[in-house]
C-alpha cells in the first residue's frame, strides 16, 4: 500500500485556479504534473515549465529502474547550448526565424517532455514485471507452459 501524500504542502489555488481534491490528493503525480501544466496553457504561458521534479519515483520500482528513473529525471536542458534532445555535441543549432529565446524555449519543452516520456516509460517496463533488467523477483504470474 502507497502512503498517502502530505497534503500541507500542496497549494489550495494554484494560478488562480483552485485545486480540485482528487489532482490534490494525488499531488506529486503524473496526473497533477498534467493538470499544473494545462493550468499553464490555460494562462497563455506557451512555454510551461518543466514538471518531471514535482513527480515522485513509484515506490515498487526496483533499484536498478529507479536510478534509471531519477537519471532521466536529472538530465536537463542546456540552454547555452540549446541543443536538441538528447543533447549530444553534435545536434546542430539551427534556428528557424529570428527570436532565439523562443527557439530555446521550444526546445526546452521539447526536452523535458521527452525525458518525461522516459521516465514514465520506465515506470511501465518495471511495473510490468516483465523486465530481464529488474534487480527484485517478479511479482507476475509465470505464463510458460504447463
Amino acid at each position: 500500500m502507497t502512503e498517502p501524500e502530505h497534503l500541507a504542502d500542496v497549494p489550495h489555488r494554484y494560478l488562480d485556479s483552485p485545486v480540485p481534491d482528487d489532482v490534490r490528493s494525488r499531488w506529486t503525480s503524473w496526473d497533477a504534473a498534467a493538470w499544473r501544466r494545462s493550468r499553464h496553457l490555460a494562462a497563455n504561458t506557451l512555454y510551461p515549465p518543466d514538471q518531471r521534479h514535482t513527480v515522485r519515483p513509484p515506490a515498487v520500482l526496483c533499484p536498478h529502474h529507479r536510478e534509471s528513473w531519477l537519471g532521466y529525471r536529472n538530465m536537463n536542458f542546456d540552454p547555452v547550448s540549446a541543443n536538441r534532445w538528447p543533447g549530444h555535441p553534435g545536434s546542430p543549432f539551427i534556428p528557424v526565424g529570428r527570436d532565439l529565446a523562443r527557439v530555446r524555449e521550444e526546445r526546452r519543452c521539447e526536452w523535458d517532455e521527452k525525458a518525461s516520456a522516459q521516465m514514465r516509460l520506465i515506470e511501465d517496463i518495471c511495473l510490468s514485471g516483465r523486465s530481464p533488467q529488474c534487480t527484485r523477483p517478479s511479482p507476475v504470474e509465470d505464463c510458460s507452459p504447463a
